[in-house]
This record gives structure tokens, sequence and C-alpha cells, in this order.
């Protein structure tokens, strides 16, 4: 096997990732450096080869929560579609009581190790560091309503960049998704590139706007001025 390759991203919101690398760093001044690891192997053909790379909306994701992080701070979170897990790890760090990462259930290895690089988990799947914060992995497949009723309620949601082309009933499932995790009082977090695939796409946020007030749009601190136009970053909260 080849030297690990490593890209890092210092306390910015860079939207190009590196997806020849082995590892992605996030560094910010408020938690320090965060690893996460890509998978680079091929994917079988029961693999999702999208959970197995960082997505161009983590690291501004990431920075977000780390430029607010009252939104997270003491509550319970959950990422869906989280892939390497960048995001929801930020969370923990910055002091959130508890994080589940999930994905499609053939995805969560890379989850498990990803939390435990970053000092979360252990062979039971949960476990506290010196940020109090508990992470565990779980099966959350969209509009699986057992995978969800196992995860519950959350205070917070995290989305990102988990839409690329998707059936408009798969997009609507994660909107249903969503509203099924968080509390009445809660907040979902939605970060999402607008590509060539964004026709397919606007069955979610069409769902979204039946389920949820309209979004509040957000910004990020260190998104280039290229990539702003792109980059829609909303913050949803229950009818």
């Amino acid at each position: 096997r080849a030297p690990t390759m490593t890209a890092t991203c210092t306390g910015t919101a860079a939207v190009k990732v590196d997806h020849t690398v082995d590892s992605i760093r996030f560094n910010h001044p408020s938690i320090g450096e965060v690893t996460v690891l890509q998978d680079l192997g091929l994917a079988g053909e029961d693999r999702d080869a999208t959970a197995r790379l960082c997505w161009d909306a983590a690291f501004p994701m990431a920075q977000f929560l780390c430029e607010n992080p009252k939104l997270v701070t003491g509550r319970d979170v959950v990422e869906l579609g989280a892939g390497p897990g960048l995001p929801g790890v930020v969370a923990a760090k910055l002091g959130a009581s508890r994080v589940t990462l999930t994905d499609l259930p053939s995805e969560l290895e890379l989850l498990r190790t990803n939390a435990s690089l970053n000092g979360f988990g252990d062979e039971g799947g949960e476990a506290a560091s010196s940020s109090s914060s508990a992470v565990d992995v779980a099966a959350c497949a969209w509009g699986d309503e057992t995978q969800i009723s196992r995860v519950g309620k959350r205070d917070v949601v995290v989305c990102s960049d988990v839409l690329y082309g998707h059936r408009a009933d798969v997009a609507r499932a994660l909107a249903r998704t969503m509203r099924a995790l968080v509390k009445d009082d809660g907040v979902c977090l939605v970060a999402y590139f607008s590509r060539e695939k964004l026709m397919h796409d606007l069955a979610f946020f069409e769902e979204c706007g039946a389920l949820f007030r309209d979004p509040t749009h957000l910004t990020v601190a260190g998104v280039a001025e290229e990539d702003k136009e792109d980059l829609w970053f909303f913050e949803y909260r229950p009818k």
C-alpha cells in the first residue's frame, strides 16, 4: 500500500475536497484538528461509493458549526448520510451531548473508524472523550421507519452534501426522515451544492417546503466568491 496522503483544511470553508488522498484534516482554533479517513478502494456491488468520500459541503458545514458552537454544544445531534462523518465529529468536538453518525447499513465501518480516530467510540460503539460527548454509529436509510425510530428524536439534524441526482422518492424520503428525527423545537442544517443534477433534487426542497417553515439562508466565512452562488446553506425548523 502506498504511504498515506493527507489533505488539510485549516479554519477555512474550502470546498474542493481532494478525492485522491487517504485522509482529510480540518483544523479550527476552537477544537484543534479533526482527521477523517476516506476509503479509496473500489466499492463492491452492495456499497455506496459516495459514502466513502468527503464531499464539498463538509468543510463549510464544519466551519459553520465552529462559528456557531451554541447550536450543538450540550445538544443531541444526528448526521444523516454521514459518509466519513466530518461534520458530526466536529459537533462532538464542540461538546454536543450526543452525536449519532448515520448512513446505509453497508457503510458504517468507516464511520466507526473515524469516530475512534478522533477519540470517540470503543468496541461497544460508544464512549465519552475529553469533550464529554458520546458518539455512536447507526444505520439510518432514509424512510426506514424502524431505523429512524431506533435513532430517535434529536435537537439538531445535520445534512451535508447528501443529495446528488437521487430519485424523487428518495429525495422526499430524506426530507421526511429529517422531520421524523428533529424535535418540534429543533433545527435541521442543510448544506447543498447546486450541480448539474439540481432538477433531480428539487423534490427534496419541495418536500421540505411542506414539512418545515421557510428556511433561513446561512452564510459561512471563508467560502470563495466563485463558490458562494453554488453553496446552498439552509436552516430548517419544523412547522
